[in-house]
């Protein structure tokens, strides 16, 4: 049984709700009542679990709304009476595989099991997208003769993955400016960015480190009017080889949330992914081939 979880509940019984608590103290889990920090500030936390009663489905919904991001699995146990007239919540939901819907009067006795095979089906979860990401980035690579066909097809499916709406991935050149080489705003991708020390891309370069934006507005970097929907943004290096070769540019946030450290952590795993096709661009800009010299065996 996984140690050091975090068990979230909102139960209207409360000496019933004290009897799971117990349970959480006997596993030597944390508890927590749930609040609005537990769902938006540490949502994506591998520790969190919710058991919640169906009579909040204000919580519910709330919780839905983070759950229904592609990587995000919050394993949530919805609790009915059997008076209960909320038990066909759960049939709204996008992804049902995130929730154990059960009788409370049946739950007590089987609770370390639920939680315990939640948790489990959390990591098959995510280890199972991330998996799914690695396939799909090998096939566009082999659909795709160009790379920055390829890297811009690939984009979506790690924005999606990072919880951003909007994103870039510039990287160096021979000359050592960066380019744009995939965009959401498709009218920048191949455009030559030469050397600014202030702007963030460039800040990333030289200081080999992420920038968290919390407020675009009053960040003198950001141009006013660049269409920017929040206030949010990222921008994380990229390493080949242990050395910096661009950046990866995170904006508008699906959920309401700052980027954060998760963020940079979820977006490395997936640059990881993507290092060997930078690796195979780098050779062919170095031995001046063209796209289709190189044979794909990734």
């Amino acid at each position: 049984m996984k140690k050091g979880l975090k068990v979230c509940t909102a139960v209207r019984d409360k000496d019933f709700e004290d009897r799971i608590i117990n349970v959480i103290n006997s596993e030597g889990w944390k508890h927590s009542f749930v609040n609005i920090d537990d769902i938006v500030n540490e949502h994506r936390r591998d520790t969190l679990f919710y058991i919640v009663e169906d009579n909040y489905s204000s919580i519910l919904d709330l919780i839905e709304l983070h759950n229904s991001c592609t990587l995000n699995f919050l394993p949530v146990v919805i609790l009915s009476a059997e008076d209960s007239k909320h038990s066909n919540w759960i049939n709204k939901v996008r992804n049902p595989e995130k929730y154990f819907h059960i009788k409370s009067r049946m739950f007590l006795e089987t609770m370390p099991q639920i939680v315990n095979t939640m948790d489990v089906l959390r990591d098959t979860y995510q280890f199972k997208k991330i998996s799914q990401f690695r396939g799909d980035v090998s096939a566009s690579y082999k659909k795709h003769q160009n790379f920055q066909n390829f890297i811009n097809d690939v984009l979506p499916g790690m924005l999606d993955l990072l919880y951003a709406e909007r994103g870039s991935i510039m990287l160096l050149n021979k000359n050592n400016n960066l380019v744009i080489e995939a965009s959401t705003k498709k009218h920048l991708v191949g455009l030559e960015v030469e050397y600014k020390p202030d702007s963030v891309a460039w800040t990333v370069i030289d200081t080999r480190k992420p920038v968290f934006v919390e407020n675009i507005e009053d960040d003198s970097r950001f141009k006013k009017g660049e269409g920017y929907s929040k206030d949010y943004f990222l921008s994380i290096p990229i390493f080949v080889n242990d050395n910096i070769n661009g950046v990866l540019n995170l904006s508008d946030k699906i959920v309401s949330l700052l980027f954060d450290a998760a963020d940079h952590e979820n977006a490395n795993n997936l640059i990881k992914i993507l290092e060997p096709y930078l690796q195979i661009k780098m050779l062919m800009e170095n031995e001046g081939a063209h796209d289709s010299d190189i044979e794909i065996s990734i």
